[in-house]
């Protein structure tokens, strides 16, 4: 996704919608309930260093995803090559969006997570998986409330301006099944929160104890 901060009014008369607010159709991430759906550029026969057409199925707003897989034992289990292909993923959907936020759902895979671009982390991707809000600490920077448009990168006019919070704390999973606890601001903090509309509430109400 491609987010850009907006001051003062919005463009084309988009009306601000806030993120917690947002009610969208439920489906799942794979029509065949798979953890990780396939991808033909990843396949012998036909392998490609770049994602094909419709392989990088951008977030759009038309849909949110079910939460079968929003268990911490199907999570905790998730097999590190399924992890290290869907950061491959992530890394070549960024690259070619010029992007940098990838939803786990944008590259197939039905565990919640998020993918940040950084030049200071491995492979330069910082990977969150089953990312679960958690209380602000008193040293966090304050939050605000942002108004933020989010575009398709595939669709020059699919785009809409969300209001989020700038600054989030978040409990994840590292790629190596570590548990950590970070603040994120800016667009890493609106790429967070996105990642809770892409998949339906009930996954995160497992993920957040209620």
């Amino acid at each position: 996704m491609l987010l850009t901060t907006l001051f003062g009014a919005t463009m084309l008369q988009d009306t601000p919608t806030h993120i917690e607010d947002l009610k969208l159709p439920v489906v799942p991430v794979n029509i065949d309930s798979a953890l990780i759906s396939e991808w033909l550029s990843e396949s012998i026969e036909s392998y490609s260093d770049e994602p094909l057409e419709g392989e990088c199925g951008f977030f759009n707003f038309s849909k949110s995803h079910t939460s079968e897989f929003c268990d911490t034992f199907t999570i905790s289990r998730m097999q590190s090559g399924t992890i290290a292909a869907a950061t491959s993923r992530a890394l070549k959907c960024a690259a070619r969006a010029g992007t940098e936020c990838v939803l786990s759902s944008e590259i197939g895979l039905a565990v919640p997570a998020a993918f940040l671009a950084r030049q200071d982390s491995a492979d330069g991707i910082k990977v969150l998986i089953a990312p679960r809000r958690v209380p602000r600490q008193k040293d966090d920077p304050p939050a605000s409330q942002k108004h933020v448009r989010v575009s398709v990168p595939t669709d020059t006019f699919g785009s809409r301006t969300v209001v989020f919070n700038d600054t989030v704390r978040a409990e994840y999973l590292t790629t190596d099944k570590r548990v950590k606890s970070d603040v994120f601001t800016g667009d890493e903090a609106f790429c967070v929160s996105l990642l809770r509309v892409a998949f339906e509430k009930e996954c995160w109400d497992k993920l957040d104890g209620q």
